[in-house]
């Protein structure tokens, strides 16, 4: 895995403790091709989602399944600083759809994590 990847991966880690993940794990299944990873993210219920008990995504690589479990724990909640709902988008665009309606938590690269759409607005 090259250092952009490896940056990315622990920015999903840390996307995902802020969301409540109270241990996230990585892990993965050898015992037949395609060699799977799994995520893993432990929730025990006081988290603004209410999530309780884990949830998981899986891919051929630990960032890939990472970046799914992103999106799918990061995508419809609601944002605690603007409260618009949020979206989860790996890669760091100019425009996103709708982003006037949406808080969506992009990759920034310079600062190698997920930062929301309202970060630095004054609401």
């Amino acid at each position: 895995m090259n250092k952009e990847d490896q940056d990315k991966l622990a920015a999903a880690i840390d996307f995902l403790r802020r969301t409540g993940a109270r241990q996230v794990q990585i892990r993965y299944s050898d015992d037949e091709q395609p060699v799977v990873w799994f995520v893993v993210a432990s929730y025990d219920g006081r988290n603004p989602a209410g999530i309780e008990g884990f949830e998981v995504d899986a891919s051929g690589t630990p960032l890939s399944a990472a970046l799914r479990l992103c999106e799918r724990v990061g995508d419809g909640g609601e944002c605690a600083h603007c409260h618009r709902p949020t979206g989860f988008e790996p890669k760091l665009l100019v425009r996103m759809p709708m982003d006037d309606k949406i808080c969506w938590y992009q990759y920034d690269p310079e600062l190698k994590t997920f930062r929301r759409g309202c970060e630095g607005d004054t609401i």
